[in-house]
């Protein structure tokens, strides 16, 4: 009766081992397709600076309301430099290279996108880590119990 209990434990945590690599196979896709960007969260302390860094654009739309401004999120897209504005209730995209300095400012302040699904993926290399460390034991248990059953 343990032996059986102890080989259903072990096919638990192997497929709970497969999901987690399955898992990390599936998050390279997010980590290719946000590199590069990094968001900006606009609050009171840089609202006014991120206005005037925009309002040198010509290719600025002045009819927004900058309040409703939540984050900025830069892309350097094929060599042009690609802003998409999050506004309360809608997205507004701004193709302008000549917003260099809106540029370092959101990589010097801003976070990018691809930290959180790494930090994520590591955790996940932890746990299968652990977890196969766990399978392990539950194995050799399982073959003690095989080696105390055959001499019987």
């Amino acid at each position: 009766m343990k032996r059986n209990k102890l080989v259903v434990i072990e096919t638990i945590i192997i497929i709970t081992i497969i999901v987690e690599m399955i898992l990390l196979v599936f998050s390279l896709y997010p980590i290719f397709n946000n590199m590069g960007r990094y968001v900006l969260k606009i609050n009171n302390n840089n609202r006014l600076e991120v206005e005037n860094m925009l309002k040198t654009s010509k290719y600025y739309d002045n009819t927004k309301n900058i309040e409703d401004l939540e984050k900025i999120e830069f892309f350097l897209d094929f060599n042009d430099y690609q802003f998409t504005l999050h506004y309360s209730n809608e997205e507004k995209e701004l193709y302008d290279d000549n917003l260099f300095n809106l540029m370092e400012y959101i990589k010097t302040r801003g976070n990018s996108k691809v930290i959180g699904y790494i930090v994520i993926d590591i955790f996940i290399v932890f746990s299968i880590i652990i977890i196969n460390l766990k399978r392990k034991e539950i194995s050799e248990k399982i073959d003690k119990e095989n080696e105390v059953k055959s001499k019987k």
